[in-house]
């Protein structure tokens, strides 16, 4: 979305500046289009009606917005430029009968010899089923339920007549497009009347050219996955005028190409149902000039975008299917929409949407509708899957980054599996979602050697993923070179992307090269401003270099955002925790508290705030804290070392000694037992006991950290009294504590 916003800004500023340009000089290598001839006008009526005013008229979904993007093609430099007083617009309400009638008009007044006219309906066509000979009508906005003849809508003879006096009498080139056979339940179905529509269009009658949706016995598909909710022929069409299908790369689009383009596109996509769009005319005639740097701009917009795959609506077709279908048949049909609305799709057996296509699909009395089942079925087994890929190019946050959590993501693999056999080896989208499935599979996979060879996989289906580019990076942490490889790879693919960022600074932390991760992080906000990740990450490493004035705005406002898929507690902990470790304890207080009302069953968030309590020297509270904690998780390895130094600062040692015990149970080598164990021995006046379980907590890597203080520890204010042992062993593993 955010790369077609900017495509729409872009292509304003080029049109105020190519615009500015025509009242000078032509540039001598971009010729003027056949629609923007400087020696003759343009003159175009636009008309797109999605929602109608009978109730009784099944409303389009996105027939408006289909015509409101051609008319910003035309008033595109590549579409002519056209001003107000070029192009009339008329969407949905202001789209009566009486107004697109007077526009034709206007047409037939303003044209002269020589001029070019386009005309562009999107909407209902439909047939009376009282007159057999009647070529059909264009429903607009204020068209009766039925008796057409009543008004409301555009008789096909009039518009032939309009089109004909236009190119036979005025000698003016004209350009129709048309996209009005949808579904529906309209007055003529029974007499097939968008099919009868369809057939009149074809017709022509003089020199003009036309351009329609699709085949008279189709019906035009429309759905989310083509720009976030068109038609697919309309889609594919501004595609095709604004340069895509300039299969020659001459500079120009004509007829043939835009209709061998529209061909392969539309029929491609919107499989395993059927629209095949139609060409009427000169297959040389010039359509449009090419603009090098609009088609620049749409094709940068495009790139490393996630190949899309939606449902399709067909509820005119639904309804007229069903209401000759056996009441049995009709409740499975209904039921197999709720299980795909519902997700259970393998499962519970007997009862999930598997099991209701099996046999919906072989059911005779719905093989209308067999084909939409088919693609509805697969597009919403691979939905999830494509909504978490699409979630990873926006930056944001998925449960694996906070916590580690991928359990709702295991049946992905299986789901892209079965839809990849539902459509078939030959469907555009069969190994589009056999590289997802191998992704999925290496995203969920902890074996890096899996994890690689599943990527790898991925990219054989697909040899410009940037997901898999993306993960392999994570696989290489140990080799540099070849992550930077897959960094500049996965960059070159999807330059505003900022996880290669994230992952290629995640490379240089794990190697502890803190420097090298921050300023990887800091480039990476230079692409993306407002990536709350990046922040998060850049947080985690300045509270490891002890950068806490660093750290604590940037989880704050990680905080504020509140991201989709962030673990909000967790966050509150972090920030916790620095402000106890900057001796700000009071603060950490409420912000803990404020994290367990949002999650009461978190057994770290009860952990910190007992910890925080003890750093308080409220003990009492401390211990309530860490018995909950414990309560929540029996296998929690750090509430029973946290406890036992409660207990060991109560002077409770007996009780100090089981906590540890079992703190060394779930986990041998726990450093915090260890140490605690030390400040246990140490306040019972036991120095070398004290100094055997700090040694041996120091030489298995603990170190000064946030849990405590060792060299300012006031419990081994007995071990200092031997100040020549106490010296040499803060030397041995704090040379470079400021008090050593």
């Amino acid at each position: 979305m955010k790369a077609n916003l900017l495509l729409c800004v872009i292509l304003f500023l080029l049109q105020c500046i190519l615009s500015a340009q025509e009242r000078g000089v032509t540039p001598a290598d971009n010729p003027q289009s056949t629609i923007r001839n400087p020696h003759s006008a343009t003159y175009a009526v636009v008309v797109g009606i999605s929602n109608y005013q009978s109730d009784n008229i099944p409303d389009l979904r996105f027939a408006d917005k289909d015509a409101q993007a051609f008319a910003n093609f035309l008033r595109s430099p590549a579409g002519g430029g056209l001003d107000e007083d070029h192009l009339k617009v008329l969407i949905n309400e202001e789209a009566t009968a009486g107004k697109v009638a007077a526009n034709l008009y206007w047409l037939m007044d303003e044209c002269r010899e020589g001029d070019q006219v386009v005309i562009y309906f999107s909407g209902h066509g439909d047939a009376e089923d009282r007159f057999k000979r009647q070529p059909g009508f264009l429903l607009c906005w204020d068209a009766p339920e039925k008796v057409y003849l009543a008004g409301g809508v555009i008789d096909l003879r009039l518009l032939q007549d309009v089109i004909s006096s236009l190119s036979l009498d005025t000698k003016a080139k004209v350009l129709v497009v048309t996209d009005a056979c949808r579904s529906g339940k309209l007055s003529g179905s029974d007499y097939n009347g968008a099919q009868v529509t369809a057939a009149s269009l074809q017709k022509q009658f003089a020199n003009e050219i036309k351009i329609l949706s699709c085949q008279p016995d189709e019906y035009s598909i429309e759905g989310e996955q083509w720009g976030g909710g068109r038609g697919a022929f309309s889609y594919h069409l501004l595609d095709g005028l604004y340069g895509m299908a300039d299969g020659n790369a001459d500079g120009i689009v004509d007829l043939k190409e835009i209709g061998r383009y529209l061909e392969d596109k539309v029929a491609q996509e919107v499989a395993p149902e059927h629209q095949n769009p139609m060409t009427i005319g000169s297959r040389t005639e010039k359509l449009t000039d090419v603009f090098p740097d609009l088609l620049a701009q749409l094709r940068e917009g495009r790139k490393g975008q996630l190949q899309l795959f939606s449902p399709t609506d067909s509820r005119g077709i639904e309804g007229e299917v069903l209401a000759r279908a056996d009441s049995n048949l009709v409740e499975m049909y209904h039921a197999f929409q709720v299980a795909l609305a519902e997700k259970h799709f393998l499962g519970p057996e007997g009862a999930c949407a598997d099991y209701y296509f099996g046999i919906l699909s072989q059911e005779p009395q719905l093989e209308r509708l067999h084909s939409s089942m088919r693609r509805n079925y697969a597009a919403a087994l691979q939905d999830d899957a494509q909504q978490l890929l699409n979630l990873m190019l926006r930056g944001g946050m998925t449960s694996r980054n906070i916590k580690g959590n991928t359990k709702d993501y295991e049946p992905y693999p299986r789901y892209l599996e079965k839809a990849a056999d539902l459509l078939g080896p030959d469907n555009y989208m069969y190994p589009v979602l056999q590289a997802r499935k191998y992704f999925l599979t290496a995203y969920l996979l902890t074996d890096k050697l899996e994890k690689r060879k599943n990527l790898f996989k991925a990219l054989e289906w697909d040899s410009e993923m940037p997901h898999a580019f993306n993960y392999l990076i994570e696989t290489y942490i140990q080799e540099p070179d070849s992550a930077l490889y897959y960094f500049d790879k996965v960059t070159s693919l999807t330059p505003s992307w900022t996880y290669p960022y994230i992952f290629l600074g995640s490379m240089y932390a794990m190697n502890k090269d803190w420097d090298k991760a921050v300023e990887t992080w800091l480039q990476g906000l230079q692409v993306d401003s407002n990536s709350v990740l990046l922040r998060l990450q850049l947080a985690s490493v300045y509270s490891i270099m002890e950068r806490y004035e660093l750290a604590e705005p940037l989880l704050i406002y990680v905080i504020d955002k509140k991201p989709p898929g962030a673990c909000i507690p967790c966050l509150m902990s972090m920030l916790a925790h620095i402000y106890a470790i900057e001796g700000r304890p009071e603060e950490s207080i409420p912000l803990l508290k404020e994290g367990i009302e949002l999650d009461s069953n978190s057994t770290n968030l009860h952990n910190d705030l007992g910890w925080t309590y003890l750093l308080m020297d409220s003990l009492a509270e401390a211990e309530k804290h860490f018995l909950k904690s414990m309560e929540l998780d029996s296998h929690h390895i750090h509430p029973p070392a946290n406890l036992g130094l409660v207990y060991t600062k109560m002077g409770r040692y007996a009780e100090a000694d089981k906590m540890f015990k079992k703190g060394l149970e779930l986990a041998p080598d726990n450093l915090d037992v260890l140490v605690n164990y030390a400040v246990y021995y140490s306040l019972q006046n036991q120095a070398d006991k004290a100094y055997e379980y700090l040694e041996a907590a120091l030489a298995r890597g603990y170190v000064n950290n946030d849990h405590i203080e060792i060299p300012d520890e006031p419990a081994f204010d007995l071990l200092r009294k031997d100040k020549e042992r106490w010296d040499t062993l803060m030397k041995k593993y704090y040379p470079n504590h400021p008090k050593n």
